[in-house]
């Protein structure tokens, strides 16, 4: 298991990582204080999970591009107000978890332990919060027709438009004819309802939940605004 902490403040990413590596259970640990280099830090350090600071604003826009361009690596928010709003603005970034600001050591640490087994640690205010945004948004939001829904091809394709890659490169990473590509291009871009491949990147960054869902119209209109 590979870990890297994302925070601002050197003093708090390194107590954290500190922490983490007198444990000596993990194969290593790695902070990282720069918002513009996290992804490629990601990438180079292979993290399977990242724990990240989010006393900052910036913090969860951060979050969510890095979940956007790398959808394998685990995100754990930390200190976090135990407040419904903050934890639900969480989950929609894309964290896994959450790790409460007034925690202990050892909490933190059974609730990364807890993610890794692919459960959430949540207060029970908390968690009827998070039923009753999910109970008001479907009343909102009727289900998607899945017709409408990116495929698993359509989704990686979308990933790698995002990354800036070319349609022979993509071809490459999926093994398939250029032609197959260019046609999965052509539906991603379509049912995300953008014209260029620079704005899949863009909409990617703001919105990583358009992979799974469809978007709507208004979403698609601000990126040309």
């Amino acid at each position: 298991m590979r870990i890297l902490v994302f925070s601002p403040v050197r003093l708090f990413g390194e107590g954290i990582s500190a922490f983490l590596l007198s444990l000596n259970r993990f194969d290593a640990v790695l902070v990282e204080h720069d918002a513009t280099a996290l992804e490629a830090t990601a990438v180079e350090f292979r993290a399977d999970l990242a724990l990240f600071d989010v006393t900052s604003e910036k913090s969860l826009p951060v979050a969510q591009t890095l979940k956007a361009l790398c959808p394998d690596v685990m995100t754990i928010a930390m200190a976090v107000p135990e407040v419904a709003e903050n934890v639900i603005a969480c989950a929609d970034a894309g964290f896994a978890a959450y790790i409460p600001r007034n925690a202990s050591a050892a909490e933190m640490l059974a609730i990364v332990d807890r993610a890794l087994c692919g459960e959430t640690v949540c207060a029970p205010r908390i968690a009827r919060s998070l039923f009753d945004e999910l109970s008001r948004r479907r009343a909102t939001h009727p289900p998607p027709d899945p017709d409408d829904c990116l495929t698993l091809r359509e989704i990686e394709t979308a990933r790698m438009l995002a990354r800036g890659l070319s349609n022979k490169e993509i071809a490459r990473e999926l093994q398939l004819s250029v032609a197959t590509v260019k046609n999965h291009v052509h539906s991603v871009l379509q049912k995300l309802q953008v014209r260029s491949r620079a704005q899949v990147a863009t909409l990617l960054v703001d919105n990583p939940w358009v992979l799974r869902f469809p978007i709507s119209r208004p979403v698609a209109s601000r990126l040309d605004a």
